[in-house]
């Protein structure tokens, strides 16, 4: 149907990132076409346009109000309207003034983003203020301090200047994509009679060395998979992430975070 078929895309980040801009060299770039429909007062940050015949919801947090909100340890880090803008959207494009360092505001939001199994983007916004651009300096500072989030792709982009704001969408839509993606059971025990061979199962707390018994996809959007081994094993963490990062270089998943439960 046309409401599964639509993306839902929300802004976050903190204040000053230059949220509001990036919204607006969204809804002003050429290709799009900003949907007619009259926007309802309640939700006055909603809106939908169609890109390359894609339907998205693009919102803003600017618009939501703070009433109702159970978080009050995140008031002090002014994120509380981010999370209610997350939680009604696929993909977030999490903003980040990279002209400036990364602060315990940003990092606390991401933790949030990548908690609630959302799919996102980091947006280094205001990359027309940086002298040196140099782009692999960056990505290495951003991912240094975020490695949990290595996942995520970086767009560097001006809002400003509306640089790189078409791929902003393309990426959107490859996300939202893989987000989705339902792997069979026998495609999935490929890949793992596959990877067994490259890293045998390392062991926890255990003595013996654990056997991994299935591997399934338990859902899609967002992917979770289950696996079970033997009762009296454990398996170490490690190995986990080493599975998270096959999944990902064999079938993609961009940009979204996994869920392997053992």
């Amino acid at each position: 149907t046309a409401a599964e078929n639509l993306i839902k895309i929300c802004i976050i980040g903190k204040p000053n990132v230059g949220k509001s801009s990036l919204l607006n060299s969204l809804l002003g770039y050429e290709r799009v076409i900003v949907s007619p429909e009259p926007h309802t007062t309640r939700e006055p940050q909603h809106t939908k346009i169609i890109y390359k015949n894609q339907p998205i919801l693009l919102i803003d947090t600017a618009g939501i109000s703070k009433k109702g909100t159970k978080t009050k340890g995140l008031e002090k880090f002014g994120i509380a309207k981010s999370l209610a803008a997350l939680s009604k959207s696929d993909v977030a494009l999490m903003t980040l003034d990279i002209s400036q360092p990364i602060t315990h505001q940003d990092a606390k939001l991401i933790e949030e983003i990548v908690e609630a199994q959302k799919s996102f983007i980091f947006i280094a916004n205001k990359w027309d203020k940086v002298a040196e651009r140099d782009t692999k300096k960056y990505t290495d500072y951003l991912y240094g301090k975020l490695p949990f989030a290595r996942f995520a792709p970086i767009q560097f982009t001006s809002a400003k200047t509306g640089e790189k704001i078409k791929k902003i969408l393309d990426l959107s839509l490859q996300i939202a994509q893989e987000r989705k993606l339902k792997l069979s059971d026998s495609q999935l025990s490929h890949f793992l009679a596959r990877i067994v061979k490259i890293h045998r199962p390392a062991k926890g707390k255990g003595v013996r060395h654990p056997k991994i018994r299935e591997f399934k996809q338990a859902s899609a959007n967002p992917p979770k998979f289950e696996m079970k081994i033997g009762a009296k094993e454990d398996l170490h963490f490690s190995y986990l992430r080493f599975i998270e990062n096959r999944l990902r270089e064999t079938y993609g998943f961009l940009g979204t975070p996994l869920v392997v439960n053992v």
